[in-house]
This record gives structure tokens, sequence and C-alpha cells, in this order.
């Protein structure tokens, strides 16, 4: 069988009748379509950059939060970045001028580049002085797929050569290198751009007829591995919160305490309030992303701790019992009843500061916990602990760590009930669960009745340092 391949003059009439088909079904001549364009009466296509205006104001505060970035990208391009990784190039990304303006590299601000060829890593550039800029002054209906793709990869250009100045400055103080592809970039690109074409087809004024982003590719996902610790690493942890020089390391011990014993992510302890902690039934309300609300139980010793926290650091008193001074409270006042705390006032605070008013006294004002904090106290516990930093241990970490623990004790059913896993996220369930290489090599020595080092729990995994 013998297939014959047509030329484009040759589909030309084919295109024609299709094209005439949709016409007479859509009831409209040949004729009715030059009058119209005649009188004028044809409407404008939407620009990209006008429907994007359009998509923010309507986005969820999520959604807008998450794919900000990429349509600053996708309308406003990256005219200050460069597709070199020279030392110079790396040298001014992520820098400002007095302005507050990017700095560009000297070859594109000049507009002739002698950088060597091996630099670009970017598979359609070659020199400094070609730069993205954006898909903003076209029409909407007029992107196409490679439209997507030319800000993929740009996006993971940027991504790259963020990340390579954090290597090189790391690599200034003897740490640990960073691993990054900038494959995320690229699926976001894809989201952000797909979550606005999706909206584009329900409106018939931008003219758009298909979901180009869908058409443009997806990186496939590194299989995730697993970052529980192991019981020495831990221990290793705990004593890295108070001999580090942290400046509040009760806090510190409080936000580890909390997320082990609760799985929360960082926002459901920053939107922690009083009213959220159920003393009399030992649970807690979170209120994580995309305001999903679950109870999780708590030990009364945490909670006891939470609460003696916040009547210290914050502003949380809102009646005590007659003869009951407000600053000299105690828990056992708020169990007893004998004081009563505001419910919509936060659970985590700095120490407070020290602010002197008009009329000279000096008060202390509460500061509510920020996500800042994890940052400090995670690059903290990775400059003192090497297999932290080789690992590059995060706050999300306590969380495979408890549901690891939670499924070897109690099963796969309880544990995905712990991590709040719903029912379509089996696979995240077993990525929380992974066998550690130590566990393989207890069920070795079980198996071959035969001892193995990695089997001690005081010996790490492989790769860590």
């Amino acid at each position: 069988m013998t297939t014959t391949t047509l030329t484009d003059e040759e589909r030309r009439p084919f295109r024609a009748q299709l094209f005439l088909e949709q016409l007479e079904a859509a009831g409209l001549s040949p004729a009715d379509l030059v009058s119209l364009q005649v009188a004028g009466a044809l409407p404008d296509r939407v620009s990209s950059a006008d429907f994007l205006a359009k998509v923010r104001v309507a986005a969820p505060p999520g959604s807008a939060h998450v794919y900000g970035t990429y349509w600053d990208l996708l309308t406003e391009g990256l005219t200050h970045l460069c597709g070199c990784f020279c030392e110079e190039c790396l040298g001014v990304f992520g820098r400002f001028d007095p302005d507050g303006e990017p700095l560009s590299c000297p070859c594109g601000t000049e507009g002739c580049c002698g950088c060597a060829k091996r630099h670009f890593f970017h598979p359609d550039v070659a020199s400094c002085a070609v730069r993205y800029e954006g898909i903003g002054d076209k029409t909407l209906a007029a992107v196409t797929r490679l439209d997507i793709e030319t800000a993929q990869r740009w996006a993971q250009t940027r991504a790259q050569k963020r990340w390579a100045t954090r290597n090189n400055q790391r690599a200034a103080r003897g740490r640990a290198q960073f691993d990054h592809t900038g494959k995320s970039a690229v699926e976001h690109v894809r989201r952000a751009a797909s979550f606005v074409f999706t909206r584009a087809l329900e409106d018939p004024s931008t003219g758009v007829r298909a979901n180009v982003a869908l058409q443009a590719p997806e990186p496939a996902r590194p299989t995730s591995a697993s970052r529980a610790y192991t019981e020495v690493q831990l221990a290793e942890l705990w004593d890295a919160i108070f001999t580090t020089g942290g400046d509040d390391p009760e806090l510190d011990m409080l936000i580890v305490w909390f997320h082990l014993e609760t799985r929360a992510r960082r926002g459901g302890a920053i939107r922690l309030s009083i009213g959220d902690l159920d003393l009399g039934q030992r649970y807690a309300k979170l209120v994580e992303k995309n305001d999903k609300v679950d109870w999780q139980p708590m030990s009364a010793e945490l909670q006891r701790s939470l609460i003696g926290h916040a009547v210290e650091s914050g502003d949380v008193v809102a009646w005590t019992a007659p003869g009951l001074d407000p600053r000299a409270i105690t828990v056992d006042d708020v169990v007893a009843g004998r004081a009563r705390l505001r419910p919509d006032q936060p659970v985590f605070y700095y120490r407070p500061s020290k602010e002197q008013r008009a009329d000279g006294t000096v008060v202390l004002v509460p500061h509510p916990l920020t996500r800042r904090r994890y940052n400090t106290l995670w690059d903290r516990i990775c400059r003192h602990l090497p297999w932290a930093d080789q690992m590059h241990a995060r706050p999300h970490d306590l969380c495979k760590l408890g549901g690891e623990f939670v499924e070897r004790a109690c099963g796969y059913a309880i544990a995905k009930a712990w991590l709040r896993h719903r029912d379509r996220d089996r696979d995240t369930t077993l990525l929380y669960t992974k066998a550690r290489p130590e566990e393989v090599a207890r069920a070795f020595e079980l198996l071959g009745g035969r001892n193995h080092p990695l089997a001690e729990g005081a010996l790490r995994t492989p790769g860590q340092k």
C-alpha cells in the first residue's frame, strides 16, 4: 500500500472547499465577508496583554500568586535577561540599578557579544543581544504552540541562571550545590498559559478556538526521593535548634514540634489562631492552601505550650477574673476559665519589640510569625549540619517523617488519613511513605540472615554526608 503526500499548492483547493462549507454553515457568503471588512464591522481581536489583564482581576488569589510571574513573562518578556551563563553575565543577574531596574549584561546593552558559544544553553540563542519580547502585542488568537515553547525555554533559562548564581555563592562558602534543571519553570509556563486560554475559549471576542498551551511539552517530573530523617538526624536537628545561635530557640522548638505532631504546612502554622485550638478534645483546626480545612489531633502538652507562648509573646488576653492581673496569667488560668483569650489572634509570635509612645511610655508590640522564620531557621540548620545541607533539608521534610512513622506503625490507611490526603491522592501518600535504603537493608538481614552495615540506625543513607 502506498500513500501520496500532497504539496501545499495541491492542498489549497481542499482547504478552500472546507472554508466555504464552514461559511455556508454559518449563514455567510464570501461577499458578506468582503462587505463587513470594507464597512469596518469586523470586531478587533483581543491582544494577549489586554486579555491577561482581565484574567488577573478575575483569577483566584492562589492562582494569581502562582502564575503571576509567568503572566508577566508572557506579556512583558524578559528584556533584561540574556541567555549567557558566563561569569560576567551571572554577576549582574538579579541585581538592580539605583532606579530599581534590573541590570543587563554589558554585551546586551552595547549590542555586540563576545561571549563564548559554550556559555549559551538556550537552543536558539547565541548572543547576549537576543532577548525575549513576550507575546503581549500579539492577538490572543494568533498565539501558537511555538510562542508558548519559546516562553518555556526563556523561563527555563531564567530559572537555571538563578540557581547557577546561588550555586556560585554557595560554593564560595563551601556549601553543597543545588542540581536544578529549570523544568519546573517550563511546567509553570504551560499551566499559566493554559489557565488563560481556558478562559479565552469561553469568550467569543478573543477568536480563540483551541488551547494551544496544552500542545506545548510538559516535562516529566523526577522521581521523588524519600526525605524523612533518620532517628540520628532528627536528634541532631533538634539539638541544632538550641545550639546554632538562634535569637528565639523556644519559638523554633515550638515550630518543629507543631509540624512533627500535626503534619501542618507552613501556612497552617501561620494562619493558626487561638480559636483553632480545641483544648477539650485536643484538636487543632488547620486552614491551609486552597483554604482546605482539617482537624488534626494534638497532645495536651503541645497545646498548653502553644497557649503559654501566645500569652507570653502576643496580646491575646480578652478577659480575666476579678483580682487576676492580665500580665501574670498562666495556662492553668486559661484552662480553668479564670482567663479568656481572643479567638481571632494568632498563636505563633516572634519576641515582642519595645516601642515608645508619644507620651513617653514604653510598650511591648507583638509580631506574629511569618514565612521568613522558616527560611532563616532551616538555613541555619543546613549551615551547621552537613547532611542537612547535602540533602537540602526543608520544613516539609517533617511531614514526610511523620507520615513514614505512622505508616510503618499503623498502616497505609491510617497514614493517608493522618497526612490528610484525599481518595484521589493515593500516589501522593506513597511518596510520603517510600521505603528508605536502611529499611531495605534491614529486610535483607531478615531474609538472608546476614548483617548489613546500612541497617544500623546510626548510619545514614547513601549520598548523605
